[in-house]
């Protein structure tokens, strides 16, 4: 078996071939379908309004008419292939963007919008949500809860016990490639689709229309049982010659039809969205039915899926056997949109209240599995979690899983750290190591240099980590850390708040939520991210608040990382007894005789011996010497 970017290649190439050829097919099946249609009518017409043509005419044109009816069925179900084949290649066209960060073919799936709501600062910091996001580029989810169990995960910190379970599946599954590329076919059957399994979950929660409505369902039975003692009355009237009899049964048929009209045209509406929410086409109940025989079919060894795997058969049948009786009775749902069963439709409904049995039989599947939906749904949500997880695993199998303890250590070891986010051919690797003696890495160095990269890399791989996958390293040794960060901090006009203000109210949060962390007593260290804090104010008292500031979050037991421009920081005694410093810097050449300003992004050890704003000032054209004549 190739890579997983080679396989991805191989399978996009299989689908265009078999697009192309098929294309080429419907254009061919277009034209026999033009070249039978108008000629076999015309024929038959002429065959059966001129007696005096042979009945070779009109048995021609029938034999066309035929022919353009299969070549038209052909063409039908080939559209739907190719429908399903182009789907299948524009996934495979996502996954290779995901491996070279093509965001422009990385558009957000409908699911996204499910995760919306777990932004917050942190997020906005970090890059979790949105465009050119971590979730963007990580979930493959096609159901809400599978987006909501993600962003969770991402949000949420873990014990270090859920994470390795997490890990020890994802791993599993990334060695099941064909297994996983089973599960997202199946799983292209929600894409497009007006329903979801969380409708259905809900319906399966929650009280029937029949339920709250105690008087509605002999309401629906009084029609159809009028219509057939007023058959039985009209059979009887037949039966013994009397025609007074068949005309009171007629009548009685005649009235009955007219409740069944009358309570259908009340109550339809309901009931048919009802039908919607559980699904309206049955297509995303095959789709449910194959995912969930995927898990069934599942042989796990690590615990979270075994566990997982168990949900799909708790009961007298497993979950499959129940969809798929669920499918067969929304078939039954659905015959009114068919234009060929449209009439026999509604006279059934007429006579026998069609909608209302077919409901009833529902509400009888509900009250045997409606409970066990939702578990069944959720469970599906977090498979969908790690298959997203397992994808980037077996995409990137150098990179590593990130080993913690569930300890107050602030030891921090991690080799050839990378921001997962930033395409393979540009992303730079560093060494970061802080030690429990000196838990503040103080980060200086030139704009632009990589100061808040490494930052962003720190934290958007600690969240990586809670999703069970490997993160951008060759290593990861650490605390299992709580995040917190003050890096994109915007003021607010309509609010009146400065810039200052609201800086000052994040470090308030982030310090309350690291004090909550120290007496949680459960050994969770939080790692605080803090990009050019205090900007706001003068340079001495600016001086005198920061190392106040990181010298109570260093008390308070975190672990921090804390970007500056301010080399003066370094000298402070309070910063100097906690403190590693290290710096990125910048470098010059010369390029057909202009002088171009360029980045390693390497981090090393010091305060950088470098600057750039007067530098950058000149090369913008700002500087005296720039606008010297």
């Amino acid at each position: 078996m190739g890579t997983a970017q080679s396989d991805y290649e191989r399978n996009k190439e299989k689908l265009e071939a078999s697009i192309s050829k098929g294309e080429a097919l419907s254009k061919k099946l277009s034209m026999g379908r033009l070249a039978t249609a108008l000629p076999g009518l015309l024929l038959a017409i002429a065959g059966f309004s001129e007696p005096q043509l042979p009945s070779l005419v009109w048995q021609f044109g029938l034999l066309l008419i035929v022919a353009f009816l299969a070549l038209a069925s052909w063409q039908e179900v080939l559209r739907d292939r190719l429908d399903w084949s182009i789907q299948k290649r524009n996934f495979y066209r996502r996954m290779q963007a995901r491996c070279i960060r093509d965001w422009s073919e990385l558009p957000a799936l409908p699911t996204e919008q499910a995760a919306i709501g777990y932004a917050n600062e942190l997020s906005k910091d970090l890059d979790l949500f949105g465009d050119r996001s971590l979730f963007r580029w990580f979930s493959l989810a096609v159901t809400e809860s599978g987006a909501k169990t993600i962003a969770e995960w991402m949000g949420n910190w873990s014990a270090f016990s859920a994470i390795a379970d997490r890990q020890q599946a994802v791993e599993e599954l990334a060695h099941q490639r064909v297994w996983r590329e089973s599960f997202w076919d199946a799983a292209l059957g929600f894409r497009g689709c007006d329903t979801s399994p969380e409708r259905i979950a809900a319906w399966g929660k929650f009280p029937g229309l029949f339920d709250d409505r105690a008087w509605l369902r002999p309401l629906t039975w009084i029609g159809p049982i009028g219509v057939l003692i007023a058959i039985a009355v009209m059979i009887a009237g037949i039966l013994t010659a009397q025609a007074s009899v068949f005309s009171i049964g007629f009548f009685a048929f005649l009235a009955a039809v007219t409740i069944n009209l009358l309570v259908t045209v009340s109550i339809i509406g309901r009931i048919h969205d009802l039908f919607v929410q559980i699904g309206n086409a049955n297509r995303e109940l095959s789709s449910l039915k194959e995912l969930f025989g995927l898990v069934e079919k599942l042989e796990p060894e690590s615990i979270l899926l075994v566990e997982l795997r168990k949900r799909f058969f708790v009961g007298e049948i497993p979950a499959t056997d129940a969809i798929a009786n669920l499918q067969r009775r929304m078939r039954w749902a659905g015959i009114q949109r068919n234009p060929l069963l449209f009439i026999p439709y509604w006279f059934v409904q007429l006579t026998l209240f069609w909608d209302a049995r077919v409901l009833e039989s529902l509400e009888a599947w509900k009250a045997r599995h409606g409970t066990k939906v939702e578990a069944w749904i959720e469970g599906l949500g977090q498979i969908e979690a790690l298959v997203s997880g397992a994808a980037v695993s077996d995409e990137y199998p150098h990179w590593k899983y990130p080993k913690c303890n569930d300890v107050s250590s602030r030891d921090l070891r991690v080799t050839e750290l990378g921001h997962p986010l930033i395409p393979d051919t540009h992303r730079v690797l560093n060494d970061v190591h802080i030690a429990e003696s000196h838990p503040l890495l103080l980060v200086t160095g030139s704009n632009m240099a990589g100061k808040s990269t490494l930052l962003r890399s720190l934290g958007i791989n600690t969240v990586l980590g809670r999703l069970g996958s490997r993160v951008a390293c060759s290593s990861w040794v650490g605390p299992n850390c709580a995040l917190a960060s003050s890096i994109r901090v915007q003021d607010s006009l309509a609010d009146g708040v400065s810039f200052f203000m609201a800086e000052l109210k994040r470090l308030r949060s982030i310090t309350d939520a690291t004090r909550e962390h120290q007496a949680s007593g459960g050994n969770r260290v939080s790692l605080v991210l803090l990009d050019e804090i205090l900007q706001g104010t003068n340079s001495r008292e600016r001086q005198i608040a920061v190392e106040q500031v990181l010298d109570q979050f260093v008390q308070l037991g975190a672990l921090v990382v804390a970007s500056t421009h301010d080399l003066e920081l370094a000298n402070c005694q309070g910063i100097a007894r906690v403190a590693q410093v290290v710096h990125f810097r910048e470098y010059f050449e010369s390029i057909d005789g202009v002088e171009q300003m360029r980045f390693d992004y390497k981090m090393r050890a010091g305060v950088t011996p470098t600057t750039n704003a007067l530098k950058l000032l000149e090369m913008v054209g700002l500087s005296k010497r720039s606008q010297k004549p």
